[in-house]
């Protein structure tokens, strides 16, 4: 039997200060056949940078399409690339050595498979104000892997891409959902749930997440979160439940919906003051309140 060929394909959007690093971890790899970086419209001369490394590179495939999202970038670096096995990495995603070659070795003994490697969140340190929304990642990340060891069944319903691979004929299967602002991991997976695809998680497929984010994009990232959940369930009804990310929260948290900008001022300050334990607690808080007015937003739009 012939060796299968591997792509790795990267969706990337404003990363230029990391991308060369990116990149150049892959590249470092004599596996894989091809790289496929998706420019989703950056403005800070991401695809220049990836013009001059494939000059002397000509395994890197530099693409640019107008910015239409995750969803969308990778659905243009499934369909431009043509490798046998896929292996896409976010753009923040460091691969550990011989990363492509170990996806390869897990395919070659499962069939149709979505193969999860493991890319724990590099922890911040020292500790500076808004570092929880990487601490929070990194633990709610780590829950998600304990559970893919428990049930792997998971792993494609509950998917957490970035260090995944899977044929590129069952990629193409699936499609994707360009419209869908978050969770498109998740929707990704349960498509090919339907499909009949089985889920594989394995720990020795080793990437570093470099993960950042302001406070801002994680207010924003949980409310647009909450609206993706309610249409998921519509989506997906076998699988997803449209259930009020606030039915069984404490009662107090409920006390900030009408006033979301207070609570953010308090986490805030407690960042400001370094105490850390408040500005984690709160922003536990927040995040709640955040997924539940997306939701309840969502519920209350007429169906189309």
């Amino acid at each position: 039997m012939s060796t299968p060929s591997i792509s790795v394909i990267i969706q990337t959007y404003n990363r230029r200060s990391v991308l060369e690093e990116i990149v150049g971890a892959v590249t470092r790899d004599p596996y894989p056949h091809e790289i496929v970086v998706v420019v989703d419209g950056s403005t800070d001369g991401s695809m220049e940078l990836l013009e001059r490394l494939a000059a002397d590179e000509p395994r890197l495939v530099p693409v640019w399409q107008e910015n239409r999202g995750q969803s969308a970038a990778r659905w243009t670096g499934i369909q431009r690339a043509t490798g046998d096995l896929l292996l896409l990495l976010d753009d923040d995603v460091l691969a550990g050595p011989g990363l492509a070659a170990g996806h390869a070795r897990v395919h070659a003994r499962v069939e149709r498979a979505v193969v999860l490697g493991y890319m724990p969140t590099r922890t911040p340190s020292p500790r500076r104000p808004g570092d929880y929304t990487t601490l929070l990642y990194g633990e709610d990340y780590e829950r998600a892997c304990a559970a893919y060891e428990a049930d792997p069944s998971l792993v494609v319903t509950q998917l957490w891409a970035g260090n995944m691979s899977l044929h590129r004929v069952d990629a193409l299967a699936a499609g994707e959902d360009p419209e869908l602002e978050r969770h498109v991991d998740r929707a990704f997976g349960l498509r090919l749930a339907r499909a009949g695809l089985t889920g594989v998680f394995d720990r020795s497929l080793r990437a570093t997440h470099l993960h950042t984010q302001s406070a801002a994009a994680f207010v924003r990232q949980f409310h647009q979160q909450g609206r993706a959940r309610h249409r998921l369930a519509t989506m997906f009804p076998e699988y997803v439940t449209a259930v009020d990310p606030l039915t069984e929260v404490p009662g107090f948290v409920k006390l900030f919906l009408p006033v979301p900008g207070l609570l953010k001022s308090a986490v805030r300050v407690a960042g400001a003051a370094h105490a850390w334990g408040l500005e984690t607690a709160g922003a536990r808080v927040l995040r709640q309140v955040e997924l539940g007015r997306g939701f309840r937003a969502a519920a209350a739009q007429p169906a189309k």
